[in-house]
């Protein structure tokens, strides 16, 4: 038996203007967790759609524990024992926990899948989240879906499982027990996997060698014992980054901006105030299920029985709709680009246009799709959006680049109040550092912006002031000095005294 489970030699993929990948050879071993690094738009989801069966190579071949694949489709894929548990999780919200498990397998493997079913539910638990196979997915929380995610992955004996952005939507200590049982698999299984995530700390962590992509080729590769996350990101992005710093933070006279009083969400019974200044960046912080994401929904009335006053510089607004909010000056960059943001067979262009600008969409109801795609050229480059194309469709970008364009369809509506909700979920080191540096200049241009993010670094460097939450109410207030990881952190645990 070779130790070599996967071998990638000389693939090539190009779609209509882009090389996607350009001659990439490498292996994976059994029993080795490996890190597939690069920006978004190196060509790590095209590689990946490739080891799932979905796109075939132009040219290359890919061996799978000795056999050379002849054919391209995610049954195959199955097959050769090769499992892609992807950033979006795929699961049916109307089924239980067991039913999603069971997707995708024959009546025969259904009925003999007792004993990887119960196995899937331990390996949840061990990750810190017990879940019942009666329970409804719609219940779950997106970091239960995620681990229940991973551990689907593992449950039907696979031998190769790539893991894209597992952790997405986890805290730290979620973090830390998903990653421990991972490797504990990999150990005790003989498993290899691919992990791809852009949080740096957690490759460091978990892989024992990584890959950097760099415009569709291999850039770089090492064992993690023997580099740095310094020269990792060097060679993902061809340059050093570092620690991202606000540039324009708020002054101490600035005015209020937007207030808002007794906002409360169908999903929690407590109503919760806050307000921003102008060229304020307010960050909420709190667990996973703690009504941040929920706060912000009902804020845009984004859901049926949400209530409260809203006030934009000193003038009450009347909101009813997230047309209501929108039409007030609210721009909303949704955690769940694909589902809220985007319109994926849509081009790029035409998305952008969504928000309704004026100069985007023409009298009545005409427009202009040169005028949209040239006007959405013009934002996609400020965004250095990649690829530059803005007619090609939404789903043929890379997260990364999928959430420039949802910022995008903003940029040019005249918005005083913008709420991102996660803004860097599934975005690579270069593409974050573009981003904060874009919120950074929308509060510079005397906007107020709150962001909810469940990355505590990035709450730190971006925000001004930080509201942590639990429990669906705002518990705590953290200026100045106090806004660390431990106090954030003991605030969110509810170890900390409440100073609201």
């Amino acid at each position: 038996m070779t130790d070599t489970l996967l071998e990638i030699r000389n693939v090539a993929k190009s779609f209509p203007g882009v090389r996607a990948l350009d001659d990439v050879s490498f292996h994976l071993d059994r029993g080795e967790v490996l890190t597939l690094a690069g920006e978004n738009g190196a060509g790590k989801s095209t590689l990946l759609g490739i080891l799932g069966g979905s796109l075939t190579p132009d040219h290359g071949t890919v061996t799978v524990d000795g056999v050379r694949r002849s054919e391209y489709t995610p049954r195959r894929a199955l097959a050769d024992g090769v499992v892609i548990a992807h950033q979006e999780p795929a699961i049916v919200p109307q089924l239980t926990v067991e039913q999603n498990l069971l997707l995708g397998r024959s009546a025969k493997e259904r009925r003999q899948a007792a004993k990887a079913v119960e196995g899937a539910l331990a390996d949840v638990a061990a990750m810190g989240f017990p879940l019942k196979g009666t329970a409804r997915m719609a219940d779950l929380s997106p970091a239960q879906r995620h681990a229940l995610t991973i551990a689907k992955a593992f449950a039907f004996g696979a031998k190769i499982v790539a893991l894209d952005e597992p952790t997405t939507s986890m805290l730290e200590h979620n973090v830390e027990a998903v990653l421990k049982r991972v490797r504990q698999i990999v150990t005790d299984r003989g498993v290899g996997v691919i992990f791809v995530s852009h949080k740096m700390p957690e490759v460091m962590r978990v892989s024992d060698r990584v890959v950097v992509l760099r415009d569709g080729r291999v850039g770089f590769e090492k064992r993690i014992a023997d580099t740095s996350v310094e020269e990792i990101v060097r060679n993902m992005v061809g340059r050093e980054l570092l620690g991202f710093r606000r540039q324009h933070p708020v002054s101490d006279d600035a005015p209020v901006v937007f207030r808002a009083t007794g906002i409360a969400s169908p999903a929690s019974p407590h109503a919760n105030s806050l307000e921003v200044r102008r060229g304020e960046v307010l960050g909420i912080a709190g667990l996973v299920g703690s009504g941040r994401t929920e706060l912000l929904r009902a804020l845009i009335r984004a859901d049926r029985g949400a209530s409260g006053e809203v006030e934009i510089d000193g003038k009450r607004v009347h909101l009813r709709t997230p047309n209501d909010s929108r039409a007030a000056g609210i721009a909303f960059i949704p955690e769940d680009r694909k589902q809220q943001g985007l319109a994926l067979q849509m081009p790029a262009y035409a998305n952008i246009a969504l928000a309704g600008a004026k100069e985007l969409n023409g009298p009545g109801p005409f427009t202009s799709p040169r005028r949209q795609a040239a006007v959405a050229q013009e934002i996609g480059a400020s965004l250095a959006l990649k690829p530059a194309n803005v007619r090609l469709l939404a789903r043929q970008y890379s997260g990364g680049n999928q959430q420039k364009i949802v910022i995008a369809k903003w940029l040019r509506r005249g918005s005083r109040v913008f709420l991102f909700d996660e803004p860097t979920k599934g975005v690579d080191v270069g593409g974050r550092a573009e981003i904060y540096h874009v919120i950074d200049e929308l509060a510079a241009a005397g906007n107020a912006v709150i962001v909810v993010s469940s990355d505590l670094p990035e709450i730190i460097s971006l925000s001004d002031r930080v509201l942590v939450m639990r429990g669906g109410r705002i518990l705590s207030e953290h200026v100045g000095e106090d806004i660390n990881e431990h106090s954030l952190v003991a605030s969110a645990m509810g170890i900390a005294k409440e100073t609201t």
